[in-house]
């Protein structure tokens, strides 16, 4: 058999074929060919990378503080399962308490005070007292003048009845005195009358007049006298006499008349006029007394807004919690000795579930917003510990429109939404950081490169 070494074409083959150049150079030609068609056709993911914190799709509420007092206890924790009602601060509060004390019995001595107003106008109403012994604010005494200036008005009007009842009497005794010297005139008159008559009828007088004494001089007179002229002037003069004395004491009479017609007795008083004084003074003491009513009434109801606003104040000065769920702080909040009122120190997120929904939040600088849209997916991954690494996947939700100015510089607040099954759930809680790898789209191994050389990608990171 013949070698292959023994032959002149393989030792020309060996010569050509088994240099430095063909075993080094070809194989690297052909690789790099290899490869320039490979990056025409392989892809890679486009990323940029953050850092991220899981977050709840939802908060159930904000705690604030309520009170600028300072703080006695603190109970703040970091992912603290809490309950509503759950005390988590308290603040000093011996002034709220003052405050309440002394309102307290401001409010209960106006309502006494108004309660003796309210029986104070009863009894102006019924006319009589309806307090049970000494009022303290002086109203049962107030109540008695009034009683007494009604007192005085009927007394007053009772007073002036008795007056006038007595100068009708005493104007009634002057009435009588006239009429006893009308009748006694008039008794003159007939017994003048009956002197005429036996005068002038030349009939004897009777006894019983009164003026028989008269008669009996002229009738010595006439029967003296033997002259028929001197009988007849005796009879006419005494005739003439008699006439005039009846008509002196006649015109006496008339003037007695006109005297007693004259006299003006006072007829009785109504009682109207005092009933209607006794009715305003009532109507003016109601008026008096509703108007301290209504002045009473409105500091009372400032009293009890003031004192409303004492118990918030004072219940402000225990901080508890509104909802359930695990305590999220604004934050390191817990060795804080103020916390100014209205300032929000804490979150409610909701408990960890199954079927709680929970997102992925970053702050993006502005230089590196450039790519990032809603909708792309991203990778959120958490080394904990030794060499065990929680890997989630999600979808970008929202991107603020507008960066947020901090210290650090402006940041666009990045929001994504996870998917996390039952074994993974137990290893997260709320906050757990981690990276966030968002993934902008893919590109050719050769477009990489070539934008790379072309200092064109600036956005994978």
């Amino acid at each position: 058999m013949v070698e292959y070494q023994d032959l002149e074409s393989g030792e020309f083959y060996q010569r050509r074929y088994r240099n430095f150049p063909t075993l080094i150079i070809f194989p690297t030609l052909l690789l790099i060919v290899f490869i320039v068609l490979f990056s025409f056709f392989l892809k890679r993911e486009i990323i940029a990378k953050f850092s991220g914190a899981i977050i709840p799709e939802k908060i159930i509420t904000d705690v604030q503080s309520t009170s600028d007092n300072m703080i006695c206890t603190n109970q703040l924790e970091e992912n603290k399962v809490v309950n509503k009602g759950d005390i988590l601060v308290t603040f000093k509060n011996e002034n709220e308490k003052s405050e309440i004390q002394n309102g307290h019995k401001k409010i209960i001595s106006h309502k006494e005070h108004l309660r003796s107003l309210n029986v104070y106008k009863r009894s102006i109403i019924d006319g009589r007292n309806q307090f049970n012994g000494v009022d303290k604010f002086g109203y049962d005494r107030l109540f008695h003048g009034y009683i007494s200036q009604i007192n005085n008005l009927n007394n007053e009007f009772e007073q002036q009845q008795i007056d006038k009842k007595i100068a009708n009497q005493q104007l009634n005794e002057q009435i009588d005195v006239l009429r006893k010297i009308q009748r006694n005139n008039q008794n003159k008159i007939s017994d003048f009358k009956s002197i005429m008559d036996a005068v002038t009828k030349s009939t004897k007088m009777d006894a019983d007049n009164q003026y028989k004494f008269i008669y009996d001089d002229y009738y010595a007179q006439f029967k003296s006298t033997q002259i028929m002229s001197e009988k007849v002037q005796i009879k006419e003069n005494m005739i003439s006499s008699i006439l005039q004395k009846i008509e002196q004491l006649q015109a006496t009479n008339d003037s007695y008349d006109i005297q007693i017609a004259g006299i003006l007795k006072n007829n009785f008083l109504s009682k109207n006029s005092t009933l209607d004084k006794i009715t305003n003074l009532q109507q003016q003491q109601l008026a008096t007394i509703q108007k301290e009513i209504n002045k009473q009434q409105q500091i009372l109801d400032e009293l009890e807004v003031k004192q409303s606003m004492a118990n918030q104040h004072y219940q402000d000065t225990v901080l508890k919690s509104p909802k359930k769920g695990i305590l999220h702080l604004i934050n390191n909040k817990s060795r804080m000795t103020y916390l100014p009122k209205g300032t929000t120190i804490a979150q409610i997120y909701p408990l960890l579930t199954r079927k709680t929904k929970l997102n992925i939040e970053s702050y993006i600088a502005e230089k590196d917003i450039t790519g990032l849209k809603k909708g792309q997916k991203i990778k959120f991954i958490v080394k904990q510990n030794g060499s065990k690494i929680l890997k989630l996947k999600g979808t970008v939700k929202t991107i603020s429109d507008v960066p947020t100015d901090v210290k650090e510089g402006s940041f666009y607040k990045c929001v994504a939404n996870i998917f996390v099954d039952g074994n993974e759930r137990k290893q997260i809680k709320y906050g757990l950081n981690g990276e966030v790898i968002i993934i902008k789209g893919t590109k050719t191994w050769f477009n990489y490169y070539k934008d790379i050389l072309l200092g064109r990608d600036f956005s994978d990171k």
